[in-house]
């Protein structure tokens, strides 16, 4: 089994990776972090809470799919990828299997197309309270995703700390 865990570095991605690594772990399932990097002209929000959470371990990283070896690998956000590489090392020392993909564009197109590559079996994502307002402006990442899916989409609600 495989499944797509889309992390988008907020506080809310602390109880995502706990339950898609407890569900990869009783299962014995792949886990790949995925994290979209917002388009050209939105700015990157990083939370003090998530990096709290999870000490850094190791400095490296690999594209599952790359021909190159360790730190070759550009990339273009350091701190999100050096935060994906901890989460996955963490996962890593829970015994879950865990691979990360950063890439760029549309949230919702990127996992969905990560999903395919990856030929997962489901999709996990945080969900997030947002006001009525906010929904009607800006629309859902989950609700899109779900509507769009060909794969099973499981929503983990935020849980107090």
């Amino acid at each position: 089994m495989k499944i797509i865990c889309a992390v988008d570095l907020t506080s809310s991605t602390t109880w995502l990776i706990e339950a898609a690594g407890t569900l990869a772990k009783q299962c014995g399932a792949e886990l790949m972090l995925v994290h979209v990097m917002p388009e050209k002209g939105r700015e990157i929000d990083f939370h003090p809470t998530i990096e709290a959470r999870f000490r850094p371990r190791r400095k490296y990283y690999r594209e599952p799919d790359s021909p190159e070896k360790g730190d070759s690998v550009p990339i273009l956000h350091d701190r999100a990828f050096n935060l994906l590489q901890t989460v996955s090392d963490w996962l890593k020392e829970q015994g879950v299997s865990a691979d990360i993909s950063i890439i760029h564009g549309n949230e919702v197109e990127g996992i969905l197309s990560q999903a395919e590559k990856y030929r997962a079996d489901m999709i996990m994502l945080a969900g997030h309270r947002h006001n009525p307002v906010y929904q009607m402006l800006m629309g859902s990442v989950c609700e899109e995703v779900i509507k769009r899916s060909p794969v099973p989409v499981t929503i983990v609600p935020p849980t107090a700390t």
